[in-house]
Formats: structure tokens, C-alpha cells, sequence
């Protein structure tokens, strides 16, 4: 009798526990957080900004995701970037519609991009404002110089051999100490000429990528294998497609270029919060450095240290890929 009286206990207790939970609303009062996304880079003569709203409603966040005006403004804010030791010369945003952003879980193909003709100097502080109604957002950043000198290895030899062999070969370069985080990139570049046509096709495929973090010394290392590149040749070269392959009446050898992008200290501590974690500790600390709002605002500056393929490499391509019709 006493197993039957707990069991009707819990039942009720179960059904009432249901009833109030469907009466409860979940979603606080609205309250407007503004998401910025910002990097400058002294290698570029326009500076863009994503500017979002995070958004809470009582319909699916996947449904809600997919209207523009849930996660968009709709009206133009008031942006604006000035150097700290000239606050006179304030640099305005407008605003431009990018048509090819990917599908996703947010609407697309369209989106608002804040931009300026804003090429960052190099060594300077810039101090971002943001006004939307009565709030004030802000966040700074300072600029860094990394040439394609900074590049050390490889040297100043204008050709560079690859052997498709697996010993490891080294792209180092002098750390800067306001950029602890390097993304590296090795990038082929070749040109083709379709049957019947003298309009030249650039195109490139990477075929080396690291990142590499750095805290201390002078220089910084990544290595690679002269076996990827020619792994991605036979990969990425020919069309998927043979009928548009067989269009291709023959191929150049162009540069060699090594790619590293040095990214400032606000955003590899960005990068870090949400790399991911082999912890049994998911939850992680925020991070941001925007004022009233949150997002990141940082600075990146990148060098590119460019080189063409030997002509024993060249020779070995065109004679162990000869399908892929090189000339040279």
C-alpha cells in the first residue's frame, strides 16, 4: 500500500510539474546586443566591418535565422574609425550588399557589410565608435609591420626546387611580438589556354596550410613536404568534369607564393576561447574587447614571399603529370 501511495504521489507530482512548465516563458525581455566583427589590415585600401544583432524570439531560432531583419539592421548606423593621435580625421562607413554569401543557417545569398577607404597605417592606434540610438559602442586596436623580409626561408633565390620526396622543409620567418598567432599558406598558381581561344585562365590551388602560435624567440617555423604539392597537382588541376578538361589545350607553371598572415593579440585570444577542447570542460570563458556590445576588433597584417618552380621540377612535371599538359 505504501509503494502504491508513492507511486499516485509521484504521477501527480509529474502531471502538475508539466503543467506549470508549459506556462513558462523562457525568453527574458529584449534587450539589444549589437556582434561586431573587425580587422585591420595595413595591406588593404578598404577596411570592412560585419555588424550584427544577436536575437531572441517565441518562433524557432532555425526559422528566425533565415529573416534577414532577426539578425540585420535595418537601419545604417552611425560607424566610424579615427587614429588615436589624430581624432580629427575620422574615417565614416557606409554600407554595401555582398550577393554571394554561402548557404548556411543565416539567410543568404545577401548581406550588409560596413566599409571605408580606410588603409590602416602601420605602428597606430585606431579607436572604433559605433552609435545605435543612445548606445555607444567602442573598442581600439593598434597596427603592426610585417613585410614579405620578415620571410627568412625561404632565402632570395628567385627559383625553388620541390622534390616529391616526404623530408620536411622549413618556411620561417622573424616573430613579431605584437602577433603571436601565423597562418601559413602555400599557394601554386598556374595559367591554362582553352582549345581555340588566346584568353589566358589564372588560376591556384594551396596545398599547404598551419598555423602556427608563437610567444617567444625570434622565429618562427612551419614545415612542409615537396609529396603535398604534387599530391594536390594531381588533385586539384584537372576539371572534375572531362568534357571541360578535354577543352583545355595546354597549362604554364606561374609562382610559387608563400602566404603568412599575422594576426594580433585580440584576435588569437578570440581564436583561442573558441578553438576546440579536448577537455571534458565544454564551457568557456567569453571573450570580446567591444565596449557595449560583443565580437572582436583586432588588426592582421600579412607577407608574401614569392618564388617560380626550378626547371628540374618543372621538367619532372611535364614528364610523370604529362596528362595534365604543361608546357612548362
Amino acid at each position: 500500500m505504501k509503494k502504491i501511495s508513492l507511486l499516485i504521489l509521484s504521477l501527480v507530482s509529474l502531471i502538475l510539474f508539466n503543467r506549470c512548465s508549459n506556462e513558462i516563458d523562457i525568453n527574458a525581455p529584449y534587450q539589444q546586443i549589437t556582434i561586431v566583427y573587425g580587422l585591420l589590415d595595413p595591406n588593404e585600401d578598404t577596411t570592412y566591418l560585419k555588424i550584427n544583432k544577436a536575437f531572441l524570439g517565441e518562433d524557432n531560432a532555425l526559422v528566425m535565422a533565415k529573416i534577414p531583419d532577426s539578425s540585420q539592421f535595418v537601419e545604417k548606423l552611425d560607424v566610424r574609425i579615427w587614429p588615436e593621435d589624430n581624432p580629427e580625421n575620422i574615417f565614416y562607413f557606409d554600407t554595401i550588399t555582398i550577393t554571394n554569401k554561402e548557404d548556411g543557417i543565416f539567410y543568404n545569398p545577401n548581406q550588409i557589410i560596413y566599409f571605408s577607404a580606410l588603409k590602416p597605417e602601420v605602428d597606430k592606434k585606431y579607436i572604433l565608435g559605433i552609435v545605435y540610438d543612445e548606445t555607444e559602442l567602442g573598442s581600439e586596436t593598434s597596427t603592426f609591420d610585417f613585410q614579405t623580409y620578415d620571410i627568412t626561408t625561404p632565402g632570395f633565390a628567385k627559383k625553388i626546387r620541390i622534390d616529391n620526396t616526404v623530408d620536411p622543409k622549413p618556411v620561417i620567418w622573424n616573430r613579431k611580438e605584437e602577433a603571436p598567432r601565423y597562418n601559413v599558406v602555400i599557394r601554386f598558381n598556374y595559367k591554362e589556354l582553352k582549345e581555340g581561344s588566346t584568353d589566358t585562365i589564372y588560376r591556384y590551388f594551396d596545398w599547404h596550410r598551419d598555423i602556427q602560435k608563437a610567444v617567444a624567440g625570434e622565429e618562427v617555423e612551419s614545415y612542409y613536404t615537396g609529396n603535398t604539392f604534387y599530391v594536390a597537382l594531381d588533385t586539384y588541376v584537372a576539371y572534375e568534369d572531362p568534357d571541360v578538361e578535354a577543352t583545355i589545350a595546354t597549362r604554364y607553371t606561374s609562382t610559387i607564393e608563400y602566404i603568412i598572415e599575422a594576426g594580433g593579440k585580440e584576435l588569437n585570444t578570440y581564436m583561442e576561447v573558441n578553438e576546440p577542447s579536448s577537455s571534458i570542460i565544454q564551457e568557456r570563458p567569453e571573450y570580446t574587447n567591444i565596449t557595449n556590445g560583443i565580437g572582436i576588433f583586432s588588426t592582421r597584417s600579412r607577407a608574401v614571399k614569392t618564388k617560380i618552380l626550378s626547371d628540374v621540377s618543372v621538367s619532372y612535371i611535364k614528364e610523370n603529370y604529362h596528362y595534365l599538359k604543361f608546357q612548362y
